[in-house]
């Protein structure tokens, strides 16, 4: 039972293991941009994670990305939009993870997931961390409310760092430079969101490569009851719960030179997993046995339920998404021939102990037998086969049938000697009869 004990409490330490990380609580992605027409013009009464929201990205529709691109990387006939270099902003959970450049939005065509930042929020959470004596410009959309205009313009790198906030921060229009916008114009910089973590998800597994049997432990105990007369078979079952073991091959994930080193999320019994670094997780399952037998009237029965560990090692496909906190994920690339390998319990079966029974002798004696039996063998580890074994041995072991037949044998040896001694006293006296009578006749006759 120890030993039980220390495995499932190794088992349950590597549960925290997959779920280390924790997405950052004040910062928040929206997916739903509002028309130009609509901002600052609605009221919307603030919910408990809007308030919590101190950090939020809104992420730019199709048509956006598609003008983004075509301002900062087509041919507009300007030398300046070719010559110039803007820069943008790289966050990960809420963090400022790096920058990128304008030729990078220009090489992949805008394949990266890119948001827009209130330039307010930038001040105030990432300009501390960036370098004062660097001389960058930064990609920004000013939006005029009053003109329902909105255009992309870029800012100096000074005007951040300085925590200009007043007339004197200018944005200028990206592709003639002729205009500028100030920070009541509504400032919004351009961000990139990298991935948090890869999430497998539409799992199919393919046929097993490898099933091993490890050992045996005891799930739980329960009882089988026959109430009425006539023996009849009797059906059972009893809840357990245990931590399954998953192990995820990552050198069969990443295998595309392309997919970097993230963390895996993994759909798995209806729930989405989190592993390690090293594709190890476990989860909580519950589950259902069930046994039962063919049990004799107005009877019970004692059951233990066993289960044997198995590792199943599986090949499986899938859809590699991309997971960028807060619900948001995006589909990546198909995934074929991945594996893993799942430790879990299978291979169920009970384990019927003694009958208790008020209607058979028989019955009590075999629970006081196998009650000691179950105390030398503490790991309760029998089978029905064994069982039945035991039952038969039992059988054969003297018991009230063996006492009967010696009882009546030392009767009929008593009354045999009774016989003998009543024949050899009666003959005894006989003899002294015959005594008598032959003394009678050597007595002369009267004269």
């Amino acid at each position: 039972m120890f030993m039980q004990a220390t495995i499932i409490g190794c088992l349950f330490m590597l549960v925290p293991l997959g779920f280390a990380f924790e997405e950052h609580p004040h910062f928040c992605i929206q997916t739903d941009p509002l028309l130009l027409s609509e901002i600052d013009r609605h009221v919307v009464n603030p919910s408990e994670r809007d308030l919590q929201c101190h950090i939020r990205a809104t992420t730019l529709t199709q048509k956006e990305k598609a003008v983004l691109v075509d301002t900062l990387c087509a041919d507009h006939g300007s030398t300046t939009v070719k010559r110039d270099n803007h820069h943008f902003l790289r966050l990960r959970n809420g963090e400022l993870s790096g920058r990128g450049s304008q030729k990078e939005v220009c090489a992949n065509g805008g394949d990266s997931v890119l948001a827009w930042v209130p330039y307010h929020t930038v001040i105030q959470n990432y300009a501390a961390e960036l370098n004062p004596k660097e001389r960058l410009t930064y990609i920004a959309k000013a939006t005029n409310v009053e003109r329902e205009k909105t255009e992309l313009c870029h800012f100096p790198h000074t005007d951040l760092v300085n925590a200009v906030t007043d007339n004197l921060f200018t944005c200028v229009v990206m592709i003639f430079g002729d205009n500028f916008y100030g920070v009541e114009d509504n400032i919004n910089v351009l961000v990139q969101l990298e991935p948090l973590m890869y999430q497998l998800r539409n799992i199919t597994y393919l046929p097993w490569r490898n099933v091993s049997n490890s050992y045996k432990m005891h799930l739980g105990d329960g009882v089988l009851r026959n109430p009425s007369g006539e023996r009849k078979p009797i059906y059972g079952s009893l809840n357990y719960e245990f931590v399954e073991k998953i192990h995820v091959n990552m050198s069969s994930v990443y295998q595309d030179k392309k997919l970097g080193r993230l963390p895996l999320l993994l759909e798995h019994r209806g729930s989405v997993l989190e592993l390690d670094s090293y594709g190890v997780g476990g989860l909580d399952v519950a589950e259902k046995a069930y046994f039962g037998r063919s049990m004799d009237p107005r009877s019970e029965v004692k059951v233990q339920v066993i289960g044997q560990w198995v590792d199943q090692q599986r090949e499986f496909g899938a859809d590699i998404y991309e997971y960028y906190g807060h619900g948001l994920r995006r589909y990546r690339q198909a995934l074929a021939g991945a594996r893993l390998t799942l430790v879990r319990i299978d291979n169920t079966e009970p384990v019927f102990m003694a009958p208790e029974s008020q209607n058979l002798a028989k019955a009590t004696l075999f629970r006081d037998q196998k009650s000691g039996k179950l105390k030398e063998h503490s790991s309760g580890n029998f089978t029905e086969w064994e069982n039945a074994q035991e039952e038969d041995s039992d059988e054969d072991e003297p018991g009230f049938y063996g006492w009967f037949v010696v009882t009546s044998l030392l009767l009929a040896l008593a009354v045999v000697v009774g016989i003998y001694l009543v024949v050899r006293t009666h003959s005894r006296r006989n003899k002294q009869r015959q005594m008598y009578d032959l003394a009678n006749t050597n007595v002369a006759p009267p004269a």
